[in-house]
């Protein structure tokens, strides 16, 4: 214990000894921030996907002979699922209503959409014979539409070969925001009754949206649903056509997830580059400290003694590092706006049309904190032996009468 008193005054009295943790901390602080960012950005896009198109998505087809009933009794007979929710998926443009753009489907003006028609609840209308939808805020914005205005939309109605056009005008009556931008820019929810009625389809959903229990293996689920999906009534021939939520989440996930690791690689250099700094000032210690180093061998301490002092004194300089580290690290996650906004001269970094979250997600993983920690303190006790053992072959003779 004498080792980690006799280091913790060595390291209040020499300033090096602080700058040198200064160099950790900053790493620390930085990896810290930079892991906390991409999992809150791998996290909530995991959530987003599960929220919008739930663990597992069946895309059926308008021309199945299935009908809905059968798809519910075929789920039924899986417990694993919990719940499968039929909704009708169709395209569309939306307008504000009495825009001259409306008239013409080429204008810039217009906004493709996804028309989803779901079972939940969407306030009624408050203007009778208006179809009420739901839209992003982000859309409501983009369109200049508060609750109660109307927007037209132009789709189109299966009639045989042709294509027939329809339009049609809806009352915004509620707006709704995921957090994500690409959802909240394209999306129209509606009644699912309503909508099929809208573009007469004789089928009134095109895809079920499956959850399943927790801890349950959706790999096997989904191979179950391929399987018994092939036969009749149903006749769904191809896999691509039942898919679990990675899959949904494509290369955008993907990419986030192989991103986070790529990042992790590239900012743990910062901590080995830290670490190897550490050589640098405790060589600089020794240099200027011989004389205290050979008296520690004049009055008896042993080469192993004098190798734990420099230990005690790298655990010293590494734990002042850590800490100070997680406290930048801390601020800069609660306070990312402001940071981002003084990186970016005033404007956001983050833009949400390119990084898709309208904020900027932060998630700490501790344990994954804490292996970061151990890490950084093997690699700063394996760097520190080389100046402990270098203390240790110092002649006491020498260092002694050295001036």
């Amino acid at each position: 214990m004498h080792f980690f008193s006799l280091a913790l005054a060595y390291f209040r009295s020499n300033l090096i000894l602080p700058l040198g943790s200064l160099g950790i901390a900053l790493g620390i602080g930085v990896l810290f921030t930079v892991i906390s960012v991409f999992n809150g950005f791998v996290g909530e896009l995991e959530s987003n996907i599960k929220r919008v198109s739930g663990d597992l998505v069946v895309e059926t087809s308008l021309m199945n002979q299935a009908t809905e009933q059968d798809f519910d009794a075929l789920f039924a007979g899986i417990p694993e699922i919990v719940s499968a929710q039929p909704q009708l998926h169709w395209f569309g443009l939306i307008g504000r209503r009495g825009s001259r753009s409306v008239s013409n489907s080429r204008s810039a003006d217009l906004s493709g959409v996804l028309l989803v028609g779901t079972d939940e609840s969407i306030p009624p209308a408050r203007t009778k014979d208006l179809t009420p939808m739901v839209i992003g805020k982000t859309l409501a914005d983009e369109l200049g539409l508060k609750i109660g205005d109307i927007a037209e939309v132009i789709s189109q109605r299966p009639n045989g070969k042709h294509a027939q056009p329809v339009r049609h005008s809806f009352q915004l009556t509620a707006t709704t925001s995921t957090g994500r931008f690409d959802q909240d820019i394209d999306r129209v929810l509606v009644n699912r009754t309503q909508l099929a009625q809208l573009i007469a389809l004789n089928s009134n959903f095109t895809n079920f949206k499956i959850n399943v229990a927790n801890n349950t293996d959706i790999d096997s689920v989904q191979q179950q649903l391929v399987t018994r999906l092939q036969d009749e009534p149903f006749d769904i021939q191809r896999r691509s056509r039942i898919k679990t939520w990675r899959e949904v989440g494509g290369t955008l996930l993907r990419a986030a997830e192989d991103q986070k690791g790529t990042l992790a690689i590239v900012f743990s250099f910062i901590v080995l580059v830290a670490a190897y700094q550490l050589i640098a000032t405790l060589l600089l210690l020794i240099s200027d400290k011989r004389k205290d180093i050979g008296i520690m061998g004049a009055v008896g301490a042993s080469p192993s003694s004098i190798r734990g002092f420099f230990l005690a004194l790298s655990c010293v300089i590494t734990t002042f590092g850590v800490v100070l580290g997680l406290i930048i690290g801390m601020l800069l996650n609660a306070n990312l706006h402001t940071v981002e906004l003084l990186v970016g001269g005033g404007k956001p970094v983050f833009l949400p049309e390119v990084y898709k979250f309208d904020h900027i997600p932060v998630a700490v993983d501790w344990p994954q904190v804490w292996l970061l920690i151990a890490i950084t303190y093997v690699i700063t006790l394996l760097f520190s032996l080389i100046p402990a053992i270098r203390a240790t072959r110092m002649s006491i003779v020498k260092a002694l009468i050295q001036r």
